[in-house]
C-alpha cells in the first residue's frame, strides 16, 4: 500500500508529526512525502530520508500528477496554506482516495471547508476539540462516520524527566512555543506582571519572532528582569530541563490542536498552567495534570500556589508525565493510521472537484477557509472583527493570512488590497 503525503513543508509541528510514522508497518505501508515548496528547515527531511523513506521537494505539475496517480492513498496534511490549495487545483480530475489529516482546530478564523470533509475517504482530527467546529457539527451522520482523532505526537515516553521538577527545587517558570500573538496570548506579559513574586523570571524558549515586542512591553512596565530569551533551540529538552512550570497561555482564538510544546513539557514532568481554551482543555485536567485558569488574577494565584506547594507541584507533574507518556507512546499513532488506511482502501478512488471547494482565483481560495469572509470586502477594504483576539490571526505574516496568500499570488488585486488592509488591524 503506497501512501503519498502532500504537505507544504516538513518543518516544525508537521515534520515532527509525520516523522512518527517512520516505523515498520504490519500492513506494508510505503510512505512517500511530497513537500510542495522548498524547505526553510530541513531537519525532518534529513531524518525521514535517513530512515529510508522518499522525500520529493517542489515537484513540477506533471511529476505531481504521476505521483498522485501511482498512490493508493493520498494523505493531505491540511491547514490553510497557499501551496496546498494551488497543488490540489492542479489535480481536480485525477481519481484519488483522499485521507485528510487536519492540523488545525477549525474552531475560529481558519475553518475547515465543508466540502473537503464530505469528499474525503477518511478525515482525521488531531484533537477532539475540533468536534466543536461548526463544519463538523453540521455534517450528515454518513460523513461523521469517517471522522476519528489521531494525536500527532508519539514517542514521548522516551523523553527525559526535568531535573528541576524535584520538590526540593525552587519554582522555575518557562514558556515553549510560538511568540506570535495569533498563538501566544497578546496580553501574556500582563499575566506575568500580576504574579507577586520577586524575583520572577520566565524563560522564553522559541524563535526570536516578536521577542522585540515582548521586550518593549516589559520595559514599559519597568520589568526588564521578567523575561529571559533562549533563542531557537532544536533540542528543547535541554532548556526544559531547567524549569518545572510551563506558563502556556495562548490566544483564546488560536488555531492549534495537538500542542506539541505543551505535551513535550508535560512528558518531562513540568506542570502546565493553561487558559481554559478548547485545545488545552483536551490535554490538561485541572488539578490533576496541570492547572487551568480563567484570567490574570487566577493565573497569578496558580503560580503563587505552585511556589508555596512544591510537593503538590511535583505530584501534578508526575501525573502529567504519566498521562502524556501513555497517550503518546511509540507506535500508537502508526497503528491508528494503519487502521484508517485499511478503511480507506475499502472505498473506490474518485475525482474531486477541488475548484468547487476552493473557487477559481487566489482571493477565492483565501476566502474559502475564512470564518468571517464577510469582513473582506469586494472593494478591497477589510472590516475589523468584533472579536479582538481574531485580529492577530488576520494580520499574520503566514498561517494562511491575506498577507501570506498575497506573497504567493501577487497578481491577485483583491489579495493585494486585503493584505494592505489587515496591516492596520493590530
Amino acid at each position: 500500500m503506497k501512501v503519498l503525503h502532500l504537505t507544504p513543508h516538513l518543518g516544525g509541528g508537521v515534520g515532527r508529526a509525520l516523522s512518527g510514522l517512520l516505523q515498520p508497518s504490519e500492513h506494508n505501508v510505503e510512505h512517500v512525502f511530497v513537500c510542495l515548496e522548498q524547505a526553510e528547515k530541513d531537519h525532518f527531511i534529513k531524518l525521514i530520508i535517513a530512515a529510508g523513506y522518499q522525500v520529493i521537494v517542489d515537484p513540477d505539475e506533471q511529476h505531481l500528477k504521476q505521483l498522485i496517480t501511482d498512490a493508493d492513498i493520498v494523505q493531505l496534511e491540511w491547514w490553510r496554506h497557499p501551496t496546498t490549495i494551488s497543488a490540489l487545483l492542479k489535480c481536480c480530475h485525477l481519481p484519488v482516495r483522499l485521507v485528510v489529516w487536519c492540523h488545525v482546530s477549525g474552531l475560529y478564523n481558519e475553518i475547515i471547508p465543508h466540502a473537503l470533509l464530505e469528499m474525503s475517504s477518511r478525515f482525521i482530527l488531531t484533537s477532539a476539540c475540533t468536534y466543536q467546529a461548526e463544519s463538523i457539527q453540521s455534517l450528515p451522520e454518513l460523513h461523521k462516520a469517517k471522522l476519528t482523532v489521531i494525536h500527532s505526537n508519539n514517542g514521548l515516553e522516551n523523553w527525559p524527566r526535568s531535573t528541576a521538577c524535584d520538590s526540593q527545587q525552587e519554582l522555575s517558570v518557562g514558556y515553549l512555543g510560538s511568540f506570535n500573538f495569533s498563538k501566544l496570548h497578546p496580553d501574556y506579559i500582563y499575566y506575568l506582571d500580576k504574579v507577586e513574586l520577586k524575583p520572577f523570571e520566565v524563560t522564553m524558549i522559541g524563535d526570536a519572532l516578536n521577542a522585540d515586542k515582548l521586550t518593549a512591553q516589559v520595559k514599559a512596565l519597568g520589568r526588564t528582569d521578567l523575561l529571559m530569551f533562549t533563542g531557537y533551540i532544536h533540542d528543547v529538552a535541554k532548556p526544559l530541563d531547567k524549569i518545572n512550570v510551563l506558563a502556556y497561555l495562548q490566544n483564546p482564538r488560536h488555531y492549534g490542536t495537538n500542542e506539541n510544546a505543551l505535551l513535550e513539557a508535560m512528558a518531562m514532568g513540568i506542570v502546565p498552567v493553561v487558559l481554559n481554551n478548547p485545545a488545552e482543555c483536551e490535554i490538561v485536567e485541572n488539578g490533576k495534570t496541570g492547572l487551568v485558569v480563567n484570567d490574570q488574577a487566577s493565573f497569578a494565584e496558580a503560580i503563587l500556589w505552585l511556589q508555596q506547594h512544591p510537593q503538590q507541584r511535583t505530584e501534578i507533574g508526575e501525573n502529567a508525565a504519566a498521562f502524556v507518556r501513555q497517550r503518546h507512546s511509540s507506535g500508537k499513532m502508526q497503528r491508528a493510521f494503519d487502521e484508517q488506511y485499511n478503511l480507506a482502501m475499502q472505498t473506490q478512488k474518485q475525482t474531486i472537484a477541488f475548484d468547487q471547494i476552493f473557487g477559481d482565483t487566489p482571493s477565492e481560495w483565501f476566502l474559502s477557509c475564512q470564518q468571517h469572509a464577510d469582513l473582506f470586502k469586494k472593494d478591497g477594504s477589510v472590516e475589523a472583527p468584533k472579536d479582538d483576539y481574531l485580529r492577530y490571526s488576520m494580520s499574520e505574516e503566514t498561517k494562511g493570512s491575506a498577507v501570506h496568500f498575497h506573497r504567493y499570488f501577487p497578481q491577485d488585486e483583491l489579495l493585494a488590497k486585503w493584505a494592505g488592509g489587515v496591516a492596520s488591524l493590530c
